[in-house]
């Protein structure tokens, strides 16, 4: 390894093939991330290449939601990795700081979120009105952006946002932009997602 290398650390691998993804790996699914470098039997490496992580997301995708659209299926992956990441222990005391923040703060301070994660990634913010932003990274995390814009979607639904878009453009097989946009949570939703311990949705 250099030290240019582009890494991905353990708590993110574990956060979504560990924690997310757990009851859903079958054991042909399995065999595969362990021939990709991911074996799921053993205490995981501290970290993993970017291109190793990368793979694993291209065989959960085809093994957890085979048949369905590539793009459909990153999306979910990151809406799965965000819910599993704030599961844990460190997750759901940073939940508790970040619903109090709200979204665009939240937002505005998620270099640091991913950078927690990997040893690579920077996001650029520029605010666009009070519940509205472009967020650049440099590196989606993904052969897809869809991934990043489940993995956005979910923090903003988790602290607070309502109705949430996060639309990817300009993506070059690295880096993308993403324009999101929230509304602000009803009263009676509001009191449901305290209530369920986070913000109503769909589940694919």
């Amino acid at each position: 390894m250099t030290s240019s290398e582009k890494l991905v650390f353990t708590q993110t691998v574990e956060a979504l093939f560990v924690r997310a993804l757990e009851n859903r790996l079958t054991p042909a699914c399995r065999e595969h991330l362990r021939r990709a470098g991911l074996d799921l039997d053993q205490k995981l490496e501290r970290t993993y290449t970017l291109e190793q992580w990368k793979e694993f997301l291209r065989i959960a995708a085809g093994h957890v939601y085979g048949g369905v659209p590539a793009e459909a299926a990153y999306y979910s992956l990151g809406e799965r990795f965000m819910d599993a990441y704030f599961g844990t222990f460190f997750g759901r005391a940073l939940l508790g700081v970040v619903r109090l923040a709200g979204p665009r703060r939240m937002l505005l301070r998620a270099d640091m979120g991913f950078r927690a994660g990997n040893n690579f990634s920077e996001v650029e913010i520029v605010e666009r009105g009070p519940t509205s932003v472009e967020l650049k990274m440099n590196d989606v995390l993904a052969d897809l952006p869809t991934f990043a814009s489940g993995l956005l979607s979910r923090a903003v639904e988790l602290c607070g946002g309502w109705r949430v878009v996060a639309v990817p453009e300009e993506f070059d097989g690295t880096s993308s932009t993403f324009h999101i946009r929230w509304s602000e949570v009803p009263a009676e939703a509001a009191l449901t997602a305290t209530e369920d311990g986070g913000a109503p949705r769909p589940r694919a």
